[in-house]
């Protein structure tokens, strides 16, 4: 198999901390340094590969693609089964699989405030205060619910699973890139969140420093704080 991927961002870093974690070391990985800039890729590069024109993608060898995060990480876990990481019984994994759900909306609501108000991306889109203000808000509460349905110690229990590797690609990006805190009203959130990032099997990605001095203090830019 082969991921290509790369170094940032919540949805590569799903599937990297997912891999350190899972210790899963014979996947081929290529890294992609310009996401961003396909006029820098090959020819219809990134088509041929994921017509979303976005990565992570893993090609499974047998002719099969796989262009959507959550898919390459459900896709994984039964190709490796052990350690088990989204739940031994039907309630663990169905509650495993609606945290993802949560942080996976979180990310989304979190994309439509950084698009629409950072000043790293106001060259591709066009910025809106509103729409800002509105992925700002509906990415809160979602952390919020996630808040809400933490079990702890981990997001599941006392295992690793797959929704801690969603959630922390999420929180450990808009805390290191964007300079967004996690709200005060979310301190068990907080709390994993400080541990994790002292985990042996998790480091923090190399950000551009271009990208990373315009994006960071996203609140202070947008006048939005959660």
């Amino acid at each position: 198999m082969k991921l290509y991927n790369f170094p940032w961002g919540p949805y590569p870093r799903r599937v990297a901390l997912y891999l350190a974690e899972k210790g899963i070391t014979d996947i081929e990985q290529i890294e992609v340094e310009f996401p961003h800039q396909p006029e820098l890729w090959p020819e219809n590069f990134l088509f041929k590969l994921n017509p979303a024109h976005s990565l992570p993608v893993l090609d499974t060898g047998n002719g099969m693609l796989i262009g959507q995060s959550i898919a390459i990480l459900e896709y994984l876990e039964e190709r490796y089964p052990f350690p088990n990481m989204l739940g031994e019984t039907s309630e663990d994994r169905a509650r495993t699989r609606e945290l993802v759900a949560i942080f996976d909306e979180a990310t989304s609501f979190f994309g439509l405030w950084a698009r629409q108000g950072s000043r790293v991306n106001a060259e591709r889109h066009t910025p809106s205060a509103e729409a800002a203000l509105i992925g700002a808000e509906r990415f809160a509460s979602k952390l919020r619910v996630g808040e809400a349905k933490f079990v702890g110690p981990f997001m599941n229990g006392s295992r690793h699973t797959i929704a801690d590797c969603v959630a922390m690609a999420l929180i450990e990006f808009v805390d290191q890139f964007y300079g967004v805190p996690v709200p005060a009203d979310c301190p068990k959130l907080a709390d994993w969140y400080l541990r994790l990032s002292n985990s042996a099997t998790i480091r923090s990605p190399r950000y551009p420093q271009e990208m990373l001095s315009l994006a960071y203090g996203l609140p202070e830019q947008t006048q939005i704080f959660l």
